[in-house]
């Protein structure tokens, strides 16, 4: 029976904790996903601004549900947001503040995607890592860390990447970057790139017990329909961190912002 899949479904639990941390240091913050209303309405009597804190990813219809409710008493926090969203809030004079652009958020972020998705690929696959030929694809801050923790569960890291510094870096770590990728010798295949690579042609040529785990932003890189039709194991994985490591995340999240927030609530 195939398991083909998405767990983008789960909460966004780093928001939470993020909460909790913003309060303590006197911050007037709510998570959207677990919020009221009222909750998300700017009470007129606070002397500083409402921080609203969106899951990651966060989809359109939580967006357009929440947009009334926005005003310039709020500061907007999320990772990956919609351009539209960003455009609105700029021309509503609306505080955004979009913390997967910071570079330091990101990279720290990627390890603990690189953890999550190795944890679905254990949890789905009938093999060990260990020795098994797992392709990454694509060689970004996810897709660089993901094949470093691979490498260092002794797994046989394949680069697949477009871009010839991606090439050049991805050869000095010693993985194999061959010009034409033999999909059919993998067990695994990572996803990281933010476009539709696994297609049905792929897909033909992998083996029956190739396990797929796409960490890339919805819609993600991957044929699921077809994946289904071929019995092959695929899932899509976005937004990790919040749901495997949420507690870790939103500390990082919170170290990288605190100055930044200072001078956003002044």
């Amino acid at each position: 029976m195939n398991h083909s899949f998405s767990c983008h479904c789960a909460q966004d639990e780093r928001q939470r904790f993020l909460q909790d941390i913003l309060l303590q240091k006197g911050y007037h913050a709510v998570a959207a996903e677990l919020a009221s209303e009222q909750e998300l309405a700017c009470n007129e009597v606070l002397s500083c601004k409402k921080i609203i804190l969106l899951p990651v990813p966060v989809s359109e219809v939580m967006l357009k549900k929440m947009i009334p409710f926005f005003s310039k008493k709020h500061i907007i926090l999320g990772g990956n947001l919609p351009k539209n969203f960003v455009t609105y809030c700029n021309e509503h004079e609306i505080a955004c503040l979009d913390y997967m652009k910071i570079p330091e958020i990101a990279i720290e972020n990627a390890v603990a995607t690189a953890e999550g998705a190795i944890f679905h690929a254990i949890q789905i696959s009938k093999y060990t890592l260990h020795q098994s030929n797992c392709l990454v694809i694509g060689f970004g801050k996810c897709g660089e860390i993901l094949a470093d923790r691979l490498y260092g569960l002794k797994a046989d890291v394949t680069v697949s990447t477009r871009d010839g510094r991606h090439k050049a870096k991805a050869r000095s770590y010693g993985y194999d970057v061959p010009e034409v990728i033999p999909y059919e010798t993998f067990a695994f295949l990572f996803n990281t790139a933010p476009a539709k690579v696994i297609t049905p042609s792929v897909i033909d040529r992998l083996s029956p017990d190739t396990v797929i785990i796409d960490i890339a932003s919805h819609p993600g890189g991957v044929d699921y329909n077809y994946c289904i039709k071929k019995d092959i194991e695929a899932r899509h994985c976005p937004g990790l961190p919040g749901k495997l490591s949420p507690k870790t995340s939103a500390e990082i999240i919170y170290k990288n912002i605190c100055d930044l927030l200072q001078n956003m609530t002044r």
